[in-house]
């Protein structure tokens, strides 16, 4: 009798996490939610003290938003059911829904893609003593561009997706190290120029057999078997450039978010190997750039945080657990 294992996936804003999470899903031995469940943002230590109570309005707030906004239902009662036959813990509560929302699935490894959670990986893998870890990284330069047309954020907010990535690129140096046979980093570039190479690497690592049928687009489908269509995805998609996707940066960045992007991530990108581009910064340029981090109390925030630690945040611009939020539009 197989031991149900279960898989982990985060990332930054628009690092190729859904298609990354679309790509396995495709597996016969692997079930994925992208994005829906989001445990640890809504679930996960916000409803203490742990108590049948607590757990039931957790399960209930987690319904109503899943059936709101995904058209995914959970059956509270039989999750609660479930739960009496265990101690109830976060890992207990987790690996239930999991295991309820993909009731009927037999498969190697259930799991979820979860944004701007990279901090959980140990916590998970912790929960999950057969659990395993992914995490995928993308240039920086990119992501604050993509992130910038796609974000509902005001102002320059957009740039705390800058931060959010030189956090995400020191997290996924240190799991290799403390976890080296149950993380796997995936770099964004690597997957799109060869993307059946790097996922040939995911399944070994996952000890699943490479299945082809992973790399056809149609078998790239949502929770509900709904095809995703890989382009529609990009911010870029009404522009009609979603189908060259690294190095876009080039043509987009000004010379201060360029500056920005190379100054404060310099010791990250030379740890992955991202070779700077920029040829100097003038007065009026770097004053610039600092008039946009002191625009908002967030990018002070996160600057002061970088300047005393090096290091960046795992942080939304907005809050995403206000449902005000929930159905904002991007304002680029």
């Amino acid at each position: 009798m197989n031991i149900q294992k279960f898989l982990f996936i985060s990332t930054p804003f628009r690092s190729g996490s859904a298609l990354l999470s679309r790509i396995l899903n495709a597996h016969s031995q692997v079930n994925l939610t992208n994005d829906d469940l989001k445990f640890f943002l809504f679930c996960y230590n916000r409803y203490l003290p742990l108590s049948e109570i607590n757990t039931r309005t957790m399960l209930d707030d987690l319904a109503q938003r899943l059936l709101t906004r995904f058209n995914i239902t959970i059956d509270v009662e039989s999750c609660l059911e479930r739960l009496k036959e265990q101690p109830l813990s976060q890992a207990a509560i987790y690996s239930v829904l999991l295991q309820h929302l993909w009731d009927g699935h037999s498969s190697s490894y259930i799991g979820e893609m979860e944004s701007i959670s990279w901090t959980k990986i140990p916590t998970f893998l912790n929960m999950f003593p057969n659990g395993k870890a992914l995490l995928i990284i993308r240039d920086l330069r990119d992501v604050v561009m993509s992130f910038k047309k796609k974000t509902i954020a005001p102002g320059n907010d957009y740039l705390i997706a800058l931060f959010n990535v030189i956090d995400a690129m020191d997290h996924y140096v240190a799991c290799k190290k403390i976890f080296p046979n149950r993380f796997h980093g995936v770099r964004f570039e690597a997957l799109k120029a060869n993307p059946e190479k790097e996922v040939l690497k995911i399944c070994q690592f996952l000890g699943v057999d490479f299945e082809p049928e992973m790399m056809r687009e149609d078998n790239w489908v949502d929770y509900h078997g709904k095809t995703w269509i890989n382009t529609k995805v990009s911010s870029f998609h009404k522009d009609g450039d979603s189908q060259n996707p690294v190095g876009r940066w080039r043509k987009l960045i000004t010379p201060e978010e360029l500056f920005l992007c190379e100054w404060i991530g310099k010791n990250q990108m030379q740890a992955f190997g991202i070779k700077a581009e920029g040829d100097g910064v003038t007065q009026g340029e770097f004053d610039r750039a600092m008039d946009m981090i002191n625009s908002s109390t967030l990018l002070r925030e996160a600057f002061k945080h970088w300047c005393e630690t090096g290091k960046g945040m795992e942080r939304y611009p907005l809050d995403p657990t206000d449902p005000k939020t929930w159905e904002m539009k991007p304002i680029a």
